[in-house]
C-alpha cells in the first residue's frame, strides 16, 4: 500500500516533463538564430569588441551579458540531461 500509485506519479511526472520540453523548443522556433542561439550571440558581440572597441566599451555590453544570456542558458538547460 505504501508503494501503490508510485508508478502513475512517475508517468505524470515524465509526461509534463515531456510538455515542458516539447514547449521550450517551440518558445524560440521562429526566431533568427542571430537572436536565440548564445554561441552565434557571443561571436557577434565578440567581432564588435574587436573592430568598434569604444562603441562595445560605451554600451557596457561586458555587463549587460549575464542579463542577455541568462534566459536562452536557462532555456538550454531545461532539456539538459
Amino acid at each position: 500500500a505504501a508503494g501503490s500509485g508510485g508508478g502513475g506519479w512517475a508517468a505524470r511526472l515524465a509526461a509534463e516533463l515531456g510538455a515542458v520540453e516539447a514547449a521550450s523548443r517551440d518558445l524560440l522556433s521562429d526566431a533568427d538564430s542571430e537572436v536565440s542561439d548564445p554561441s552565434t550571440i557571443l561571436r557577434r558581440l565578440d567581432a564588435w569588441a574587436r573592430d568598434e572597441r569604444p562603441s562595445y566599451e560605451q554600451a557596457f555590453v561586458d555587463l549587460c551579458l549575464p542579463t542577455l544570456l541568462a534566459p536562452l542558458v536557462r532555456l538550454a538547460l531545461l532539456c539538459w540531461r
